[in-house]
C-alpha cells in the first residue's frame, strides 16, 4: 500500500509537471509565432515614425492658415507602416491582458491594398470589406506598443496623421460592429465575423494632406469627406472601427476621416476625459482649418458623439467666425448624444451656430443611460438627454430619438440603429432638413419645436 501510494504520488507529480510544461508552451507560442511570421528587421533599422519636431507644423488655431505648398500626391504615399494584430480589443476592455496574450495567434500581417476613391475599399478577404480611414490625433504615439495611447502629445506640433485599414464583415446588419470576444483565442482573426484593425500607416502632415487630396479628387461624383470626433471612454482603435463602420453603413460617397483626442478609454476616466476634451479644442480647430483649406473637399460633414461635441462645437464656431470664407464648405453638422451642459449649449453655443447659419442637427434620447450618469456626476442637465418639457433650440434642429430601439446603454444609437443611420445618410446625401425627411414628425405638429421618430 505504501508503494502504491508512492507511485500514485509520483504519477500525480508527473501529471502536474506535464501540465505546467503545456501551459508554458502555450504562453510561449505567441512569441514563437511572432518570431516566425514577422520580417527579420534589426531593432535599430526598424521603420519608426519621424520625431514630432521633424513633421511640418500645423498652423495655430488662432491664426490664419498660410497658403499651402503644393505637394504632388504620390500614387502610393511613402508610409511608415505599423503592423497591427487583426483582432484588436478596445483599450477599455477589462480582459485586455488576456487579449494581448492570446489575441495574436495566427493573425500577423497586413491587409490588402485599397482602390482609389472614397471610401477606400478593397476585396482583400472573401466576405469582408477593407476600408481605409484617415486620422489626425493629438494622442501621444507609443513606440513600445506601436500605437496611440491615452496620453496627450504635449510636444508641438501636437498633431499626428495617418491612415488605418479596417476590415468589416459583409454579413452583418447595418449598425452592428461585432468584435472578437476575449476568449476567441484561435478565431479572433476571422474577418467574416469580426471588425478587425489590420494596419496603421503614419504620415507626415504634408503626405497626409496630399494623400487625402488625391483621394477626394479621384471621387467620381463629388469631392466630399466626413470627419468623426469620438466621445468619452473611447480608444484610438475604437474611433477607427466606428469610422469604418459608418463609412460602410452610411454609404454617402465621402472620404472617412476621424479626429481622435486623448480619451482615457475607461469608464473611470470621466474627469480625465473632461480635461482632455478641453485641452484638444485648439488642436481640433487647427486641424479643421487645415483640412478645409488643403484637402480639396467641397463638402465636409461633421459627426461628433458624446463628449466629443464639447471641443467640436467651440472649435468649429471659433474657426468659422474667424474664417468666414470656409463656412460654405461645412454642409452638415451632426451632434449625436452630446454630453454638453444644457444651459451652456443653449446660451453660448447654439446662438453662435445660428448666427453662422450652420445646418446643425442634434440627436437626443430619454433612454440614454450614459447621459443620466453624466448628470449624476455633475448635477447639471445634459443637452443630449431629452426630459419633459422639451424645449426647441433656435438655430439647431432637435430630434428626439427615444422611440428607436437601443442597446443596454442607449448611447451609440446614432451609429448602431438602422433608423438613425438612414436619417443621417438622407440628410447628408440630399441636404434636406427635418421637415422634408421621411420618418420624422414635428412636435407639436403645427409649429414644431422639435422633431421625433414615431
Amino acid at each position: 500500500m505504501a508503494h502504491g501510494t508512492s507511485y500514485r504520488m509520483q504519477g500525480a507529480k508527473r501529471g502536474r509537471s506535464s501540465l505546467l510544461r503545456l501551459m508554458l508552451c502555450l504562453l510561449c507560442l505567441p512569441v514563437w509565432l511572432t518570431a516566425c511570421t514577422t520580417p527579420g528587421v534589426p531593432a535599430d533599422e526598424a521603420a519608426l515614425p519621424a520625431p514630432a519636431e521633424q513633421l511640418p507644423p500645423a498652423p495655430p488655431a488662432t491664426e490664419a492658415t498660410p497658403p499651402a505648398r503644393e505637394v504632388p500626391a504620390p500614387a502610393v504615399p511613402p508610409p511608415v507602416k505599423v503592423e497591427r494584430p487583426s483582432g484588436t480589443w478596445p483599450e477599455s476592455n477589462a480582459w485586455s491582458g488576456l487579449g494581448g496574450l492570446f489575441g495574436n495567434l495566427g493573425k500577423r500581417g497586413g491587409g490588402a491594398k485599397d482602390k482609389t476613391g472614397p471610401p477606400a475599399k478593397a476585396d482583400g478577404v472573401a466576405g469582408a470589406t477593407q476600408v481605409t480611414v484617415y486620422y489626425a490625433t493629438d494622442r501621444k504615439y507609443q513606440l513600445e506598443s506601436n500605437s496611440y495611447g491615452w496620453h496627450p502629445n504635449r510636444a508641438a506640433p501636437y498633431l499626428s496623421y495617418g491612415s488605418v485599414q479596417v476590415s468589416i464583415p459583409e454579413k452583418r446588419a447595418p449598425g452592428e460592429m461585432p468584435l472578437p470576444p476575449w476568449y476567441a483565442i484561435l478565431s479572433s482573426n476571422d474577418a467574416q465575423k469580426y471588425v478587425l484593425i489590420k494596419e496603421t500607416v503614419r504620415l507626415s502632415r504634408a503626405d497626409f494632406l496630399a494623400t487625402v487630396k488625391a483621394r477626394i479628387q479621384a471621387a467620381p461624383e463629388r469631392h466630399a469627406a466626413f470627419i468623426y470626433i469620438h466621445g468619452y471612454s473611447n480608444s484610438f482603435d475604437d474611433a477607427a472601427r466606428r469610422t469604418a463602420q459608418m463609412a460602410v453603413d452610411l454609404d454617402i460617397g465621402a472620404l472617412p476621416v476621424f479626429y481622435s483626442w486623448p480619451s482615457k478609454g475607461t469608464l473611470a476616466g470621466y474627469e480625465f476625459d473632461e480635461n482632455s476634451a478641453e485641452w484638444t479644442q485648439s488642436h481640433l480647430q487647427a486641424f479643421l482649418a487645415d483640412f478645409a483649406e488643403h484637402s480639396s473637399a467641397t463638402d465636409i460633414y461633421i459627426i461628433a458623439h458624446s463628449m466629443g461635441n464639447r471641443p467640436m462645437t467651440v472649435a468649429l464656431a471659433s474657426l468659422l467666425e474667424q474664417r468666414s470664407e470656409l463656412r460654405p464648405l461645412f454642409k452638415q453638422v451632426v451632434l449625436a448624444a452630446p454630453d454638453i451642459n444644457a444651459d451652456i449649449f443653449r446660451e453660448q453655443i447654439a446662438p453662435r451656430f445660428a448666427s453662422l447659419k450652420l445646418p446643425a442637427t442634434l440627436y437626443a434620447s430619454a433612454n440614454d443611460k450614459a447621459m443620466r450618469a453624466s448628470y449624476s456626476f455633475s448635477d447639471w442637465d445634459r443637452i443630449g438627454d431629452i426630459r419633459a418639457p422639451v424645449v426647441g433650440i433656435p438655430g439647431v434642429e432637435l430630434v428626439d430619438a427615444s422611440a428607436v430601439i437601443m442597446n443596454f446603454m442607449g448611447h451609440d444609437y446614432f451609429a448602431s440603429n438602422r433608423v438613425l443611420l438612414t436619417d443621417i445618410a438622407t440628410m447628408i446625401k440630399t441636404g434636406q432638413r427635418a421637415k422634408n425627411r421621411g420618418g420624422l414628425k414635428g412636435i407639436p405638429a403645427q409649429a414644431p419645436q422639435y422633431w421625433a421618430f414615431p
